[in-house]
């Protein structure tokens, strides 16, 4: 018995090995809850719109709308640590904080991608100009989410940066 004991234990504590991560306060919201949506609407003929929706079940649906009008959806389940690491990148970062610093578009084709988080002790709507999510802090949370869902942070360069 005092073996079985030792072996639970050393089983126990070896898996913890390696995880220097700090516990994450996880979303305390029903399963069905969007806890984390990313939605790109292009307003350009030739770029692709894409709406990202994580649940607190951790389900994923990734919806791409391609610049020929071809729909396609996509659903997996996120892992635990990849949702975890989501959820306490998104509150280390404070992505809630970030504001459009510009009320008017820098080209006629600009988007205004919206990342919207509902974690139940912390919900708000973030809505940025393509430009305002290519730095600093917008850049850091865009990123956060497209880690998970691989789909793309902005699809394109914005339209006024193309090359010739």
């Amino acid at each position: 018995m005092r073996a079985a004991l030792i072996v639970v234990l050393a089983f126990s504590f070896g898996c913890q090995r390696g995880k220097d991560r700090d516990d994450v306060a996880l979303p305390r919201v029903p399963p069905d809850t969007v806890v984390v949506s990313w939605s790109f609407i292009s307003r350009s003929p030739d770029r692709r719109s894409t709406h990202v929706v994580l649940q607190a079940s951790r389900d994923l649906t990734i919806t791409t709308r391609s610049a020929d009008g071809t729909m396609m959806s996509i659903e997996r389940k996120v892992g635990e640590e990849d949702y975890a690491r989501l959820v306490g990148r998104l509150r280390s970062l404070d992505c809630c904080s970030l504001r459009s610093t510009e009320k008017e578009r820098s080209h006629p084709a600009e988007a205004k991608p919206l990342l919207e988080i509902d974690f139940g002790d912390m919900r708000c709507e973030v809505e940025l100009w393509d430009r305002e999510w290519r730095e600093g802090l917008a850049r850091e949370c865009g990123f956060a989410a497209a880690e998970v869902h691989r789909a793309g942070f902005v699809p394109d360069p914005p339209v006024d940066d193309r090359g010739p």
